[in-house]
């Protein structure tokens, strides 16, 4: 909370997402309904992490106050989880690792760790992967916990592949309890939908529309491609983020879900390979869970700071070893340079100038590293996995 204090007036009281949830929560309060009374481009399922702070709060100042404090608690319950995954599978030297480097992330990602609710969105990955490490009926656990992530930010719904193929990776019932555990995530995840839709009606489907128009986000991947080529003639503030302009950006923006199919489906084949070969067990979920989550950041055509918070309880527990060590440094890599770039050289980004593409093109060229590393760099587990 130190680190947010320091934060400038224009990333606090200025920042987009804050006035949003701030406007949200009160409209809430008020009685609103979400989508039907205002809209607001968010899943459902983070309307739960607006709210306290809007009851706690007189102002935009305070409010932004009593919502890092939140996010700061879910990072704290974030960390005990991976703290207790890292004890249960590794050894006693080692355990202490993927607790250090989440904190050290999260620490030199402190400009959107606690100013976007995407900590509530790590929180339910790192309960989905300790589930995984407890193994048996703690899965169903796990599918609640992505329902809950999936209700809130759509992406941990990657992660239910990993832990469905961990069940079916066993002799008896398992597929049975597959399909249990997806009802169980659907359940969630109609739980705030449903009232949604109904409420909502067209226009909860509007704001799904208002990210299929989004154009190509100026830190994305594909962005990063013309700024390479020299292709960017222009960036535009549209949809909350700014956007490049040049020969190329509508090419790029509408394949962006093809590639991010293709993508995924790459990264599926490989965890059902190793499903197939019987080495996909509870140890194995965060490296399958990170590396689909990767592969859609990747081809995303928007790739926010943020969503680098969704692989903090993830990357670290991925692999054991020195194995461990190497990738680790990688990660932390990428949470430097995405803080490099976003807040301290964003301005040198939109202007094309050095060193904001420099440092925009080596954060991407790291994030692809690391999605190659959880599909080809061998596993050290030695640990017993719990069974079902």
């Amino acid at each position: 909370m130190s680190l947010f204090s320091r934060l400038p007036v224009d990333q606090v009281e200025g920042s987009n997402d804050l006035q949003i949830y701030h406007s949200t929560g009160e409209a809430l309060l008020r009685g609103g309904i979400p989508y039907r009374d205002f809209f607001i481009e968010y899943p459902p399922g983070s309307f739960v992490t607006f709210i306290p702070p809007a009851l706690l709060s007189s102002d935009a100042t305070e409010f932004a106050s009593r919502f890092a404090s939140e996010m700061a608690l879910f990072l704290v319950a974030s960390l005990i989880l991976v703290t207790l995954c890292a004890r249960k599978g590794s050894r006693l030297y080692v355990w202490p690792v993927p607790a250090l480097v989440f904190t050290t992330g999260a620490l030199m990602l402190y400009p959107v760790a606690v100013t976007r609710y995407d900590a509530a969105t790590a929180f339910t990955l790192a309960g989905a992967a300790w589930c995984a490490a407890l193994g048996g009926r703690y899965r169903f656990i796990g599918y609640a916990a992505l329902g809950f992530g999936a209700a809130a930010k759509l992406i941990p719904a990657l992660a239910t592949l990993p832990l469905a193929l961990i069940q079916t990776n066993r002799e008896r019932g398992v597929i049975r309890d597959a399909a249990w555990g997806y009802g169980v995530f659907f359940a969630v995840v109609a739980a705030f939908f449903l009232p949604a839709y109904l409420l909502g009606g067209d226009d909860l489907m509007r704001s799904f529309a208002y990210h299929a128009n989004r154009g190509l986000q100026v830190e994305s991947l594909g962005a990063s491609v013309m700024a390479v080529l020299n292709l960017v003639e222009d960036v535009r503030f549209e949809y909350g983020a700014f956007d490049v302009v040049g020969p190329g950006a509508g090419i790029l923006s509408s394949l962006s879900f093809p590639i991010t199919a293709f993508l995924l489906l790459i990264t599926a084949l490989f965890a059902y390979r190793e499903h197939r070969l019987g080495r996909l067990d509870g140890a194995r979920f965060p490296r399958y869970a990170a590396a689909l989550i990767l592969a859609f950041m990747l081809g995303s055509k928007v790739l926010s700071p943020q969503y680098v918070i969704w692989l903090l309880p993830l990357v670290p527990l991925a692999f054991g070893g020195f194995t461990s060590l190497g990738v680790c440094a990688v990660f932390l890599g990428v949470c430097w340079t995405t803080t490099q770039v976003y807040p301290h050289h964003y301005g040198d980004l939109l202007e094309g100038r050095s060193p904001g593409v420099e440092l925009l093109l080596t954060r991407n060229f790291l994030l692809a590293a690391l999605w190659a590393a959880m599909l080809f760099l061998p596993s050290q587990y030695r640990e017993k996995v719990a069974s079902p």
